[in-house]
């Protein structure tokens, strides 16, 4: 055995040794490391890993720890929108005109996020498209070079890229972005598809993705083999199941979770260049375009889905066996209780608000300070109380008959909350809602139709996407962290 090994095996000796003592004694052992050592440990195992995050060990006034609201795209606005709790002096400000080339006519959206950076496209006053990651609490951003174009012959492709970033695991903002192709439904007049190409396996046993890698600053091509048998389809399959503009992601465990087309999930591991596909929910394959969430919250990944006009489906994904699966945890519908408090499709009009705790920041409407206060209409208040505990005889299961007729409206998925069992919506993109999984409790949050968007085609009035947002306030300096 050389000496390699024997140092390995006392790691592991040491490491087994320290798991043998109780978590207050852990727990101080960890308060007198340096902030990278707390952030090593957390890695290690699952239960290190809580005790770390139970007492705030990894600088709670530092790390994205707290959540503040979500990014929201909508249909025919350029810039992203801030559902955020109200506040007198917000904190983060969604109006992103100290990017580079900034200016009247620039304009710019996030098209995802992970640990308070966020993914930014760009438009300066020319048209010229930029990209970049941006530390919104800090300011802090670094310029990603396009990715290169793929190899395949393939016509009728696209990439959709997707941020990978664990401030535990690296405090000096080294991060990871990933390119993944995805197939469209039609493509240009005249073009014809090879049909040996169309009936081929997607995703193939060996999949190369291109990765963007902030520590080389350049984009390479990665090769990641599959695990199991399963796979999503074909490629002309992909096509034939469109995926909408809310693509979401989510980062564990040094994986990678991604969203793709037919409802499958990839999850890739990037330290082992490995994938594995994992089907979709029981009953999600045959529905005809069901809304897909993926995220995170307290239990790990968690996927979820609106049945009908507003049936909350919620599954949590189990990965303590050999094969993957998801496990239904709530099944409620909210059509009666929306209909008691007489919702029956209310879309705001001529800006008239809804109050709560809760706001937009309206920046698509204020960006360029044409338009002021006074050309909105004072808002409207909302007097219901939105609670409720559900009984075990009450299963939300109600017909159209009921006595408070039929709900007209429809609900949408805003995403989890980080570390609490909550799921938020948007009803008709009217009212943001906090729904309390355990408790079956609702809490009417405030409106999110924004300003301005009744100026829209009413068929064009649509929430695109959302991102849930976690502030992170380390900078990239070694001198500003210590």
């Amino acid at each position: 055995m050389d000496r390699r090994d024997q140092g390995e095996v006392t790691t592991e000796n040491m490491t087994s040794l320290l798991a043998l003592l109780p978590d207050d004694v852990l727990t101080d052992i960890f308060r007198r490391l340096p902030p990278r050592g707390v952030a090593t440990s957390r890695c290690v195992c699952k239960s290190w890993l809580a005790i770390v995050d139970a007492h705030r060990l990894l600088r709670a006034d530092l790390l994205p720890l707290s959540f503040d609201g979500f990014f929201t795209n909508f249909y025919n606005f350029y810039i992203s929108e801030f559902f955020t709790p109200r506040s007198d002096v917000p904190s983060i400000s969604g109006k992103q005109d100290y990017l580079p080339k900034a200016g009247s006519l620039s304009w710019g959206y996030i098209d995802g996020h992970y640990n308070g950076l966020v993914l930014v496209n760009s438009f300066d006053g020319n048209g010229d498209k930029n990209r970049y990651v941006l530390n919104l609490a800090t300011r802090w951003l670094a310029p990603l070079p396009p990715c290169p174009p793929s190899p395949m012959e393939i016509k009728g492709t696209f990439k959709v890229e997707y941020l990978v970033y664990d401030p535990a695991e690296s405090t000096d903002f080294e991060f990871e972005v990933v390119s993944i192709t995805r197939f469209g439904r039609m493509c240009k007049p005249g073009d014809t598809h090879d049909h040996e190409i169309e009936q081929s396996e997607w995703t193939p046993s060996v999949c190369i993705l291109d990765v963007f890698s902030s520590t080389t600053g350049q984009w390479e091509e990665r090769s990641f083999a599959r695990e199991g048998n399963s796979f999503m389809g074909t490629v002309s399959g992909m096509r034939q199941d469109w995926l909408s503009d809310q693509h979401n992601d989510v980062y564990c465990r040094g994986a990678l979770y991604v969203h793709s087309q037919n409802n499958c999930v990839m999850r890739i591991s990037l330290s082992s260049d490995k994938y594995h596909v994992i089907k979709p929910p029981p009953g999600i394959e045959v529905e005809d375009y069901p809304e897909i969430y993926l995220g995170k919250s307290s239990k790990g990944i968690y996927c979820a889905s609106i049945k009908g006009r507003c049936r909350v489906q919620v599954w949590n994904l189990d990965e303590s066996g050999c094969q993957m699966k998801w496990v239904l945890i709530h099944d409620r519908d909210l059509s009666k209780w929306l209909l008691k408090h007489k919702l029956e499709y209310p879309i705001p009009c001529y800006g008239a608000k809804i109050q709560g705790p809760w706001a937009l920041q309206d920046i698509n409407y204020y960006y360029d300070g044409y338009n002021s206060d006074h050309d909105m209409e004072a808002p409207t208040e909302e007097k219901i109380q939105w609670s409720l505990q559900a009984s075990e005889d009450e299963k939300f299961t109600w017909s159209s008959d009921d006595e408070y007729g039929c709900y007209g409206g429809y609900m949408e998925i805003l995403g989890f909350h980080p570390w609490k069992e909550i799921i938020f919506l948007s009803e008709s993109i009217t009212r943001g809602l906090a729904y309390h999984l355990s408790s079956s409790k609702v809490e009417v949050l405030g409106n999110i139709y924004p300003a301005g968007y009744a100026n829209e085609l009413g068929n064009e009035q649509i929430l695109k996407s959302s991102f849930p947002y976690t502030p992170c306030w380390l900078t990239q300096t070694a001198d500003e962290r210590s």
